[in-house]
């Protein structure tokens, strides 16, 4: 069987080629962004670290937003796999499985920084990332939404509190880990993660007050 027939070479298939030049754009991308910032990010620039040809960038992407957007959706995505990993193999009680969840989140974005800095910092770059962005952070709310009910056993429906207290939750633990990332709080990481939990943990126990607050109006 000739080569071009069956469609291999060097033993990988075309869809296996095609697969590795895509998986070397977005390592390349991560590495831009992460380092550089998005407005390092071009064509010319990420085909050359990836040793890809233009007309193969292309192949896997039409544009730069598109790359950078799907990297995005991979840093969110693997983030929260591994934030629902470690909250189905907890065992403890509901606090100690939200520990666990939010240890696992915030340890997959900061194990790379530049998986950080995409996720929190970079991702401001643009309309279509800022989007992604909210997708991603209204993916952990609904997380913590789901682990809090079950916590303080909270009938469905009632979510304009807790969807406050996600809110408010998500939205200050990325502005402390990205003051962390910049040198803002000259701590070790363990001590940041056990700052963040125990500002989650604090959140949610004050859930019964605010959804008191909330049905009275006041």
């Amino acid at each position: 069987m000739t080569r071009e027939i069956s469609g291999t070479y060097r033993g990988a298939t075309t869809d296996e080629r095609r697969e590795q030049r895509r998986r070397r754009l977005l390592d390349a991308a991560l590495d831009i962004i992460g380092t550089q910032g998005l407005s390092a990010l071009t064509v010319r620039g990420v085909c050359e670290q990836a040793r890809v040809g233009p007309r193969f960038f292309y192949e896997s992407f039409p544009d730069l937003d598109a790359l950078a957007g799907d990297l995005l959706d991979e840093i969110q995505g693997a983030a929260l796999a591994a934030a629902s990993a470690a909250i189905a193999a907890n065992t403890g009680s509901q606090s100690d499985k939200i520990r666990a969840g939010v240890t696992a989140l915030i340890v997959a974005l900061t194990d790379d920084p530049r998986r950080a800095n995409m996720a929190l910092a970079q991702a401001h770059g643009s309309e279509a990332l800022t989007r992604r962005r909210f997708t991603g952070m209204r993916r952990v709310a609904a997380m913590i939404i789901d682990e809090t009910r079950q916590l303080l056993d909270i009938p469905e429906g009632e979510d304009a509190a807790l969807t406050a207290l996600a809110q408010l939750i998500t939205g200050g633990a990325a502005e402390l880990i990205l003051v962390w990332l910049d040198g803002g709080l000259k701590v070790e990481r363990p001590v940041m993660i056990e700052t963040v939990v125990d500002f989650v943990i604090a959140m949610v126990d004050r859930l019964p007050a605010m959804v008191e607050k909330l049905e009275s109006g006041d």
